[in-house]
This record gives C-alpha cells, sequence and structure tokens, in this order.
C-alpha cells in the first residue's frame, strides 16, 4: 500500500453506466498526494485505469487496489466457503456522527479501543470508513455472538447517547 493512504470513501462525478469515476487530480486530491504521485502509480502499474477521450480515470475497485482496501462485503464472501475465515454473521451500521463525536477520528477511536480491550480475536472484523463529513460505516463479521454483541454496545453507547444528546438539546 502507497504511504500516507488511509480509508476513504471517495465521491465524484457520475456517468450515465452509474459507474463513478474519478480524474487523475480527484484522485490525488483525496488521497493527499501529488498529481505527479498518481501518474508515478500508474507507470509503476501500482494503479490502473482507463484513459476516455485522453484523460485517465479510475474507478473504485482500481483505487481499492491501489490502497490495499477490499469491501468489507466482497471479503465476506469471498471467504464465506474456506473454513479457516468464515463469518456466521455481519452487520453494518451507517452512523451519524454527533456534535460530541465531532471528528470521525474520535469515534474511529473510541470504537477501536472497546474492539482491542472486549471483541477482539480469531476469525472476528472490524471495518471502519468514513462515508462523509458527518456519517462512517462499521461493518463486523466474525461469530454471531461476537457480531450480535458488539452490535449492541455501538447501538447503546452510539446511538442512544447520540439519541439523548440530541433530545437533551432539543428540549433546551
Amino acid at each position: 500500500m502507497p504511504p500516507n493512504t488511509r480509508r476513504i470513501l471517495l465521491s465524484s462525478k457520475r456517468r450515465a453506466d452509474m459507474t463513478t469515476y474519478w480524474t487523475i487530480e480527484d484522485l490525488a486530491k483525496k488521497l493527499q498526494v501529488t498529481t505527479r504521485t498518481i501518474r508515478n502509480y500508474l507507470k509503476s502499474g501500482e494503479l490502473s485505469g482507463t484513459k476516455v477521450g485522453g484523460q485517465w480515470r479510475f474507478t473504485q475497485d482500481d483505487i481499492r487496489h491501489l490502497t490495499g482496501f477490499a469491501d468489507p462485503l466482497t471479503v465476506f464472501s469471498e471467504h464465506s466457503t474456506d473454513p479457516d475465515e468464515f463469518q456466521e454473521a455481519m452487520l453494518a451500521f451507517n452512523i451519524p456522527l454527533s456534535a460530541e463525536e465531532g471528528e470521525p477520528e474520535k469515534l474511529r477511536d473510541r470504537l477501536l479501543e472497546q474492539y482491542n480491550e472486549v471483541y477482539s480475536g480469531p476469525k472476528r472484523t472490524f471495518h471502519y470508513e468514513v462515508l462523509t463529513s458527518g456519517h462512517v460505516r462499521v461493518v463486523l463479521g466474525g461469530p454471531h455472538q461476537y457480531v450480535l454483541n458488539f452490535g449492541s454496545w455501538i447501538e447503546r453507547n452510539v446511538y442512544k447517547a447520540s439519541e439523548k444528546k440530541n433530545r437533551s438539546e432539543s428540549e433546551e
């Protein structure tokens, strides 16, 4: 994986076939690198894309290949028949960030701390993805007890806490 890359969900222009494409400039901005770096990735073969009208265009799959991040749902289905990687259950949350959580990194750190202290273990996965400045996605996979217990913890400590805070702010 290239240095200084991080898990991101890119948003950009959509074409008529509903496939999202990014230009070199879009990709450089989102990955926080220069356009020269993107061109070097192309030249070295680390990044692949398609030329449209003489300009490079990149799909989400091209970007995931570069950054080394696979879609959690793809990972889940790819390993569903491998006994060593089998995941009994999967649960995904699209979580709105509360004013208290603020930055997505604060919520990520809080969830990772809980995962590392209580829920980490064999055959358990935890994926965290920033969707927008106000929403993140968490995907849990593994034994059903892990998924249900950690999912319940997220509901109690993230959703309910956010709802209480929003209710008390609206009553003031």
